[in-house]
């Protein structure tokens, strides 16, 4: 007769585990106040760039959506090979820089084009860290991570 395994108690001690947890809803708030900082000034930018509703739709909608969606995926694949850390990290900082970049628009092209890299830069959010919680907690801890997690939403709303 053999031991059964074990079960799985998380990655790293549980003030460890919380600790990246906190990091990550940080990143996640951040995430949601740099998506919808553009709702927030399209009145300004309506006003400086003479752009119409329609195309104020699009920036705020498809231009940044259809990239987000659209490499979700394959973030997520990456995610099941890579560290998911410096996924998350490298996702951070793209959509960091890019939202600076916004805010230095000469002109409309160029504040969708940014608008893009902010897509792309937080599509790599959310499927790499929902893995790396994965990762650290254990299967009766992890339902409640990933809804600490998702508080990044509210807090990121109600802040931008």
């Amino acid at each position: 007769m053999t031991d059964a395994a074990a079960p799985f108690q998380g990655y790293g001690t549980k003030p460890y585990r919380a600790y990246v947890l906190g990091v990550l809803v940080v990143i996640y708030t951040f995430n949601f106040i740099d998506r919808l900082l553009i709702s927030i000034v399209q009145e300004a930018i309506k006003e400086d760039f003479g752009v119409s509703n329609f195309l104020l739709g699009l920036l705020g909608g498809p231009v940044f959506a259809v990239l987000y969606t659209l490499l979700g995926i394959p973030i997520a694949r990456l995610a099941e090979r890579a560290n998911r850390i410096t996924i998350v990290s490298i996702g951070a900082a793209v959509w960091s820089v890019m939202t600076a970049a916004c805010g230095f628009a000469a002109n409309f092209l160029q504040l969708a084009l940014c608008r893009l890299g902010v897509g792309i830069g937080e599509a790599a959010c959310v499927p790499p860290s929902q893995s790396a919680i994965a990762d650290y907690f254990p299967a009766d801890r992890r339902a409640s991570a990933l809804a600490i997690f998702s508080l990044g939403i509210p807090i990121g709303s109600a802040m931008a």
